[in-house]
């Protein structure tokens, strides 16, 4: 009997050893998921998509040249009358025209409308990009979630296991007792009952558990045989003051930026606008209307366009543009709001489990006490080495509880920081 009770405290503590081995971190696990994301791809994505149309709005700067060719007929064109005078005498003008010429047109003033515009795109940018990692936040949260539910449905199997060994050992007892007549069989029954279904709860778990760690390992890409491989991580948190880094948070500034680009794209298109241009061509007739031949021509320019009065058009964008701030500005408050009322909630959780904590360790040194006492007892022959065992796993199980709230705690430590966007 003393041999079985080695044997048991022996695995006893190699469940509790293998409570604190592991080699998969949830960084390692977190970092790897966010490389293993197809979505992932997307910021380089945007980067090269924005890219491109930046250097499209920069040729807004470059020349832009437009080749031009026309023939046409027409019904009449214009008559010189015929002079009383024999040196003077005008051929009249053909009603076929043809010609062909190459416009060219030099931005020189654009009163920052382009600069305006790839400020715009971005801000675009900027938005695209947050919403990308508003998605990796997301996937992040799901693997920690996944993370801690593996190993806090690892400790509950070793805890059911240490009852289970905990039955076997007073099935077995009950049976001798039996024997001998001191109990009824529905009172072994009743312990076998016990028994099933603390193993039927232990498969239940442990098919669950493997579903969850091959959900995390096709998640993020590692090769993950069981949930002993898991690193309990370590987590402290300095203070509570209020801060909000959400990624959902940043959107609405980000939003809040691009609406203010696009205000000042709107401004830049009522400012005056100087262009240079040219025309040269060929045809007939050329700019001497007179000239019935084939003639070569250009000429060259200023330009200024500016629309000096849009019936209050662009006054009117602006406003509503300012109104969008003022309602991403109402959603923040919002969003500050719940913040602040989920966070007194997280930090009472993790309070909470700081207190049950230090009752764990003071249950476990009294169990540790009880335990002491039992072991003289079973060297005197005072008590069964089953009432030793059922003091042994009381102690087993106290640990574990420890090891749970333990473990709880970092989980709330953890999603407390999720929720200021620290994840």
């Amino acid at each position: 009997m003393k041999q079985r009770i080695i044997i048991l405290l022996i695995l006893v503590s190699g469940s509790l050893a293998a409570l604190s081995q592991g080699s998969i971190t949830l960084d390692k696990c977190l970092q790897s998921a966010v490389e293993h994301y197809p979505n992932a791809g997307q910021l380089s994505l945007n980067k090269d998509i924005s890219d491109l149309n930046i250097k499209n709005i920069k040729t807004n700067y470059y020349p832009t040249l437009n080749l031009n060719g026309q023939a046409s007929y027409q019904s009449d064109v214009t008559k010189i009358p015929d002079m009383p005078l024999p040196a003077f005498n005008v051929e009249p003008i053909p009603k076929d025209w043809y010609k062909i010429n190459l416009d060219v047109t030099q931005m020189i003033y654009d009163a920052g409308l382009t600069s305006n515009q790839k400020k715009v795109e971005m801000a675009k940018l900027a938005v695209d990009n947050q919403k990308v990692r508003i998605d990796l936040y997301q996937l992040k949260e799901r693997i920690n979630n996944l993370f801690f539910n593996i190993v806090y449905q690892n400790k509950n199997v070793k805890i059911l296991q240490v009852l289970k060994e905990t039955l076997e050992a007073r099935i077995k007892e009950a049976g001798a007792a039996l024997d001998n007549g001191m109990l009824l069989p529905a009172d072994v029954d009743a312990l076998k009952v016990e028994l099933y279904s603390a193993e039927q709860k232990i498969i239940e778990i442990e098919e669950n558990l493997n579903a969850l760690v091959k959900s995390l390992g096709e998640q993020t890409g590692l090769k993950i045989q069981s949930a002993d491989e898991l690193l309990v991580p370590e987590v402290s948190i300095d203070n509570f003051n209020f801060e909000n880094n959400r990624p959902e948070y940043i959107l609405l500034s980000r939003q809040q930026e691009q609406i203010m680009t696009l205000k000042g794209l709107a401004s830049a298109k009522r400012r005056p606008v100087l262009l240079a241009f040219g025309q040269a061509g060929y045809g007939r007739p050329g700019y001497d209307m007179l000239n019935t031949n084939f003639d070569d021509y250009y000429k060259i320019g200023l330009q200024l366009k500016w629309n000096i009065y849009d019936w209050g058009k662009v006054k009117r964008e602006k406003q509503v543009f300012d109104l969008q701030n003022s309602l991403i500005n109402t959603q923040k408050q919002t969003f500050n709001q719940n913040l602040r009322s989920d966070l007194y909630r997280r930090i009472a959780e993790i309070k909470k489990y700081e207190k049950l904590i230090q009752t764990d360790q003071t249950i476990a040194d009294l169990q540790k006490n009880v335990v002491r006492t039992s072991e003289n007892k079973l060297k005197n022959g005072t008590i069964t080495s089953t009432t030793y065992l059922i003091e042994v796993n009381k102690l087993v199980k106290a640990n574990l509880n420890l090891e749970a709230h333990k473990l709880q705690l970092v989980f709330a430590k953890y999603q407390y920081l999720t929720a200021i966007g620290k994840l």
